[in-house]
């Protein structure tokens, strides 16, 4: 056995007073055995994710509003899958902002909130307000054409 060995994978460091024996080199190439094949496992599962990375798909539609508004009168959209992201725009320069992972519209043409739940690939939302409900604050004025960009995970 040898007298020293390495600090990370405990391999020999041979000294001239050592005894060498072919036990001790066996041992040395199964602990290196090892570590390769688990870096190599941790390097595919890494460049599988990276290569998720950077990759969306955008998809774009438009629909025209119907002028309903409130709770009985949700606006709803389907997309080919959940988006990451997704901006409706009536052409005003306020667009609107759908956030999957946070469950909320944000409408910049109001403060009044918008409702937002999902089902499957499916949004959709309704104006909650104290006030008078515009169909425009749900993003559904009377024959305005709504456009939309979303931004979907290639995976």
């Amino acid at each position: 056995m040898p007298s020293n060995q390495t600090p990370n994978y405990g391999l020999s460091q041979w000294s001239k007073s050592d005894r060498i024996q072919m036990e001790d080199f066996n041992a040395d190439n199964a602990k290196i055995d090892a570590a390769l094949a688990a870096q190599a496992s941790t390097l595919s599962a890494h460049a599988a994710q990276l290569a998720k990375l950077g990759n969306c798909q955008v998809w774009t539609t438009t629909y025209k509003g119907t002028g309903t508004v409130g709770p009985d009168h949700p606006t709803s959209l389907t997309f080919p899958k959940r988006p990451v992201f997704a901006m409706i725009d009536s052409g005003s320069g306020k667009p609107s902002f759908l956030l999957p992972q946070s469950g909320s519209l944000y409408n910049a043409g109001s403060d009044d909130m918008n409702r937002l739940t999902w089902n499957g690939a499916t949004a959709s939302w309704y104006l909650v307000t104290t006030g008078t409900p515009f169909a425009a604050y749900q993003l559904n004025a009377r024959d305005v054409v709504y456009y939309v960009t979303a931004l979907l995970a290639a995976d």
